[in-house]
């Protein structure tokens, strides 16, 4: 009987194991409104979470990079031998419909509220006057060692301004991820290189004099070891951060390990000055994840499957990250490995806009698509 007992509480471990590495899938992708963002005949619209995503109730705008087209089944479908350029997707009624926008911090910045004074310049200089990150249009964009800043919806951009971290000597390879604290005030998260020179580890840096310097706080998670073989295939980077009510603070990072790949999810309660690791929601992430705060208070977490069939997909947390629910499929129409980079806001009705970019048997250049989904 003993040993009856053993076999049957065993097999009750290994089917809950089993349960935590596939949870539940649901379908979604036949209920949710599909929308083309952006798209360029001949050009590749790529990756929204490099560029970032900034929403003003139903206004929302998304950042991508648009490059000629050249198709590469092994590689992005980019033609390397010609520039690219920086360049937004603009809806103002909730991602139903979008507008293309060039990116005004390649010419002559101006604005009526101060900008006309901020210009571009292929060197990054000194911010020498503090940012109001409280002002309603405020949006910052935070790309490698630069920074570029607006006060009016993004319509126009300062800069680029030269982005250091104090205490940090090496070369940053910043994505837009930042909470406004105050006026002056702002934390910002950012991958940067490794000690041994490659790619990466992330911390966390804050302003108190409005962006005119920053100074390091706390790494996210420890350092990666690198396999002796490819260094560049050890990182933790690519971070996407919310703040809860209680102050604690909630990250979502792209993880891998050689071959294994996956997505974690870190917290801090003491300001960001140490984390500790929360839950792994995707154990096959390709992609970097977009984590943000509901109104209802569940935090939601999408990102692009590179498995086949390619997706995207969602989760949903009600206990601030420890665990999630469903994996919920957004899409699952993609012709190619080459697609995802997802970014995602709420809309005022509770409905939940993620932006990637997306390439489809109809439509094989890449271009930037939206999903209208309802959490």
């Amino acid at each position: 009987m003993r040993r009856i007992a053993r076999l049957l509480l065993a097999a009750v471990f290994t089917a809950a194991a089993g349960a935590a590495e596939k949870p539940p899938v649901r379908d979604l992708s036949g209920d949710a409104k599909h929308v083309v963002a952006a798209a360029r005949p001949g050009f590749f619209c790529g990756w929204p979470a490099n560029e970032g995503i900034w929403a003003w109730g139903n206004e929302i705008l998304v950042g991508f990079y648009l490059a000629p087209y050249r198709y590469n089944p092994k590689g992005h479908s980019v033609d390397g031998s010609k520039p690219g350029v920086d360049a937004f997707a603009r809806s103002l009624d909730g991602g139903e419909t979008w507008s293309f926008e060039p990116a005004s911090y390649d010419s002559r910045a101006v604005s009526s509220d101060g900008c006309e004074t901020w210009s571009y310049d292929k060197e990054a200089k000194k911010l020498t006057r503090p940012l109001d990150f409280s002002r309603p249009g405020f949006a910052m964009k935070l790309r490698n060692g630069r920074m570029y800043c607006s006060y009016d919806r993004g319509r126009s951009w300062g800069g680029p301004f030269r982005l250091r971290v104090e205490g940090i000597d090496r070369p940053l390879r910043a994505r837009t991820d930042y909470i406004v604290e105050g006026a002056g005030q702002a934390k910002i998260f950012l991958p940067t290189l490794k000690s041994d020179g490659a790619s990466g580890r992330s911390l966390m840096a804050e302003t108190t004099d409005g962006g005119q310097s920053f100074h390091f706080v706390g790494w996210l998670a420890p350092e990666p070891e690198t396999p002796k073989e490819n260094s560049k295939h050890s990182f933790s980077i690519m971070p996407s951060t919310v703040k809860l009510p209680d102050g604690t603070l909630v990250t979502a990072l792209r993880e891998r390990r050689g071959r294994k790949k996956w997505i974690e999810i870190r917290r801090s309660v003491d300001g960001g000055r140490t984390w500790e690791s929360l839950s792994i929601p995707s154990r096959m992430a390709w992609n970097p994840p977009s984590l943000i705060r509901l109104a209802d208070g569940r935090l939601c977490l999408t990102y692009g499957d590179r498995c086949k069939p390619y997706s995207i997909r969602a989760r949903l947390s009600g206990d601030g990250g420890r665990s999630w629910g469903p994996v919920l499929i957004l899409r699952r129409d993609a012709a190619s490995w080459d697609m995802g980079y997802v970014r995602s806001v709420q809309r005022p009705d509770g409905k939940i806009v993620t932006l990637y970019y997306h390439t489809t048997a109809e439509h094989p250049e890449q271009f930037i698509a939206g999903t209208v989904w309802q959490p």
